[in-house]
């Protein structure tokens, strides 16, 4: 995000496929973290983890408000 000069983090998306990869959203602040079913983690997995949403797949991307 500094690379790019993002200036709002709050504005920021991330999505993943692991436990791991909501964590590093969450650690950097993001305003969106997004669990994306298509990948590794189940829905039982990921749900277990501080998220804003949780997708079925990354196409659904283009659906969240």
């Amino acid at each position: 995000m500094e690379r790019a000069r993002v200036s709002e983090v709050g504005r920021v998306l991330v999505a993943g496929d692991t436990p791991n990869d909501l964590a590093a959203g969450r650690n950097a602040g993001a305003g969106f973290v997004v669990g994306v079913l298509t990948g590794a983690a189940t829905a039982a997995e990921l749900g277990g983890h501080r998220h804003t949403h949780l997708l079925r797949s990354v196409a659904d991307l283009p659906s969240l408000p």
